[in-house]
Formats: C-alpha cells, sequence, structure tokens
C-alpha cells in the first residue's frame, strides 16, 4: 500500500517501486533512502530526500526500479529514472548500491558540491564509517518507526 503523507514541497523525492512479494526489498529501499539522503546531505546539507514506494500502484513481479525528483509530481515523466532493476539476474543485483545511483541523482537534482570533492571519495568515506554491523542496526531503527 502506498504512502500517502504529505510531502514538502521544496525538497526532492526519491521514489521507489519494488516487488511486492519479496519482504526483503521493502528493508533495501529503506536502506537505500537513508543512504542516498545521508551521501546528499554530505554534498548538500539543506537538501532532505523524500521517500515515496510503490506510489504509482502495483509494481511489475521481481522488479525494484528508481526514480528521482526536484519536487514531488504524480507525473511519472517528470521523473529521472536513476535505476531499473526489471532484467537483472540474480535477484540480488536488482536493487543498488548508494554509489551506484548517487551521480546520476546529483545531476537529475543539478546538486554541486561545493568542497569540489568528487562523489566517490565522500562515498568512500561514508562506507568507512559505516560497518555491517551500524547498518543493520540503522535498518532496525528505520523499521521500527514505520
Amino acid at each position: 500500500m502506498p504512502d500517502k503523507r504529505p510531502l514538502d514541497p521544496l525538497q526532492p523525492v526519491l521514489y521507489i517501486d519494488h516487488c511486492r512479494y519479496r519482504q526483503t526489498y521493502r528493508k533495501q529501499a529503506l536502506h537505500l533512502h537513508s543512504s542516498l539522503a545521508e551521501a546528499l546531505k554530505a554534498i548538500q546539507p539543506r537538501v532532505k530526500l523524500q521517500l515515496r514506494i510503490n506510489d504509482k500502484g502495483p509494481p511489475q513481479d521481481g522488479s525494484f526500479e528508481v526514480a528521482v525528483a526536484p519536487q514531488p509530481t504524480d507525473d511519472s515523466r517528470a521523473r529521472q529514472s536513476v535505476w531499473t532493476g526489471l532484467r537483472r539476474m540474480p535477484s540480488a543485483s536488482k536493487v543498488p548500491h548508494v554509489d551506484d545511483i548517487l551521480t546520476p541523482v546529483c545531476f537529475a537534482l543539478q546538486l554541486r558540491d561545493p568542497h569540489k570533492e568528487s562523489h566517490r571519495r565522500m562515498l568512500t568515506n561514508l562506507r568507512h564509517n559505516e560497518g555491517s554491523r551500524a547498518r543493520r542496526r540503522d535498518i532496525k531503527n528505520v523499521l521500527n518507526k514505520t
């Protein structure tokens, strides 16, 4: 069931459509959002990335698709697609890592790094700061809040 809480019209939105029959996809979608929001905040502190999951209704079986828009929109043409996992096999490769989509998201949102540091180097710093235990703890915290 899609989340229908009101969105801030001045902030970007991450749209994720994933298969409802794979429960791990929802956890991975929440983790991807939190990781991407943290990475974007490191680039532009004023950006608060919002999330919509399965906003267009029931998605395709086995799908994991990611799109972004500078502000909330119901028009799917206004959303920039940054990842599709429709034809990827095995299913573990359907879900992107944050460094796979950070650069396309930054281009879609027209974000620039004020310190002229590359996105890859920032991600390396973020990855070293988050261990597998920290990631599991973050996922549990996000799931407990929802």
